[in-house]
């Protein structure tokens, strides 16, 4: 544990700021995002594994809304993804209650933030008709990393898909970072493919792994290489992960690490966008590397994973039944090393 005396706390109208020896980490008010966050390794590098949208503090920002005018870093979905009209048969489900917001209520407003002497804590209250009463997280420097915790609040009974949404960085060389998503058997792509997010991925279909995705030709592509060469959009969801995704800088061997609960969260979602959107304020420049553990049907909304569909029928639970009476709670972990060998797990 890392002192209290050694944090320096900073505020502003906007975010958070926590300071100590081995880095630092900013959160902002909007969907609670980690807007900053610099990590030391044991070496001593200096590493800022998260994501920060292109636009995020510059005017062009300003004409934006919810989780787009800021979006960064990391953040909770509660519950994940958006409905999707149009989807194959197999995974059209009857329309029922949907959050209005993608991603959640918390994902597109302010929340209310706090810096205690060795954390940063947010909590916001969710409208009054919504199934989730609140959310709480905080989180907490350690050696080399942060634990992230997030308490969730049902208001009523309800069955909901969560996923946790970090977005990391990734570097303009292509194929320069590998994508090591560990203990997955089989990866599924997206079950729609929309021009929005154009894509080499065939929609629907099941790989042996990230090295060879199926694609609309006759040769597999290799997702565990980023960036890609061409500019694209991909969503694919890998299963049966053990609980840690690494990126590895091929250069530097420097990785960061995602540490998280299996039991709780047994797919992990990867949206890989590589420079495909084409509309503002994505303007093919935003390049980046969402790995989102998540107990949904990929983001296809609350009633396409609240019933069975495909990936239920493979024995896990694509939503969470939660109780009234019984906060959900989880902790997980970013961290970085220097490549020689990985910290240890902080869940």
């Amino acid at each position: 544990m890392i002192p209290a005396s050694t944090f320096q706390p900073v505020d502003t109208a906007t975010q958070s700021t926590l300071i100590w020896p081995d880095g630092s980490l900013s959160l902002q008010r909007r969907g609670a995002m980690i807007r900053d966050l610099t990590l030391r390794t044991e070496d001593g590098s200096i590493v800022r594994p998260l994501h920060t949208a292109p636009w995020v503090g510059t005017p062009e920002a300003d004409g934006l809304t919810g989780l787009m005018q800021g979006l960064s870093g990391e953040w909770p979905c509660v519950p994940f993804g958006v409905a999707h009209d149009g989807l194959p048969a197999e995974w059209t489900v009857p329309h029922g209650w949907e959050d209005p917001f993608a991603h959640g209520y918390g994902a597109h407003h302010d929340w209310d933030i706090s810096v205690t002497p060795d954390s940063i804590e947010a909590q916001i209250d969710y409208p009054a008709d919504h199934p989730i009463q609140s959310l709480r997280r905080r989180l907490t420097p350690r050696k080399n990393g942060i634990t992230i915790e997030l308490w969730v609040q049902p208001r009523r009974d309800c069955r909901l898909p969560i996923g946790l949404h970090p977005v990391f960085s990734l570097p303009s060389k292509p194929q320069s970072t590998e994508v090591i998503v560990r203990g997955a058997t089989q990866v599924w792509s997206h079950p729609q493919v929309s021009s929005d997010d154009p894509t080499p991925a065939r929609e629907n279909a099941r790989s042996a792994s990230l090295e060879a995705i199926q694609s609309f030709h006759s040769s597999p592509l290799d997702f565990s290489r980023l960036p890609r060469l061409e500019q694209s959009e991909t969503r694919l969801l890998a299963l049966g992960c053990d609980g840690r995704v690494t990126l590895r800088d091929c250069g530097s061997g420097i990785q960061r690490h995602l540490d998280f609960d299996p039991e709780q969260f047994p797919f992990v979602m990867l949206w890989v966008s590589n420079q495909g959107r084409a509309a503002a304020p994505w303007s093919r420049r935003h390049l980046a590397l969402g790995i989102e553990p998540v107990r949904a049907a990929f983001d296809l909304g609350t009633e396409a994973s609240a019933q069975p569909n495909p990936l239920s029928a493979t024995g896990q639970d694509t939503a969470f039944d939660l109780r009234a009476d019984q906060p959900f709670y989880t902790r997980y972990a970013i961290s970085v090393s220097s490549g020689a060998a990985g910290p240890v797990d902080s869940r």
